[in-house]
């Protein structure tokens, strides 16, 4: 028994050809074309090797526009990795960086990644965090932490007349 999409009304045919016309996902195109080929009545090994699909996954293209219709042509969204920090924990660590070091006890003008870190870690904000996932949080956010610019400077008395 071969399987094939079920019947198309004329809307359908013309918002099939309007997805893959004007459509610029690429998922949605491609399995588009897959749709409106099955409709004209190739089978599913014929389909795989003209676009370049499993014949699994083919057949999960048709079953899945039989059942549900132009939502399955849609890409799903996919699981990732969880995220590590809340968005609370994210603000609370970009509030941190805007405030000076200076009005939460820290004994300098300036924030450094380093310092900021340590700060975060020994206060409780988060366990433990990267350097460089603050910099990239920071990053995201629009801010920016200025570099400390340091000099010495000379305290001999006779430096005056030296240079003279």
């Amino acid at each position: 028994m071969c399987l094939y999409v079920r019947e198309l009304g004329d809307a359908e045919g013309r918002r099939l050809q309007s997805i893959l016309r004007r459509d610029r996902n690429r998922i949605k195109v491609r399995r588009a074309q897959v749709v409106l080929a099955s409709a004209q009545g190739f089978k599913v090994p014929a389909l795989a090797k003209r676009f370049y699909f499993s014949e699994p996954h083919i057949r999960t293209i048709i079953k899945a526009f039989n059942a549900e219709g132009f939502a399955a042509l849609a890409a799903k969204p996919r699981p990732g990795r969880p995220k590590v920090f809340s968005e609370e924990q994210r603000s609370l660590i970009i509030e941190t960086a805007l405030c000076p070091p200076d009005l939460l006890g820290r004994p300098f003008r300036n924030w450094s990644l380093p310092k900021l870190r340590e700060y975060l870690i020994d206060e409780g904000i988060v366990e433990s965090i990267a350097i460089e996932t603050i910099r990239q949080m920071l990053r995201k956010a629009k801010v920016r932490l200025q570099r400390t610019k340091t000099w010495k400077e000379c305290n001999d008395p006779r430096l005056a007349p030296k240079k003279k």
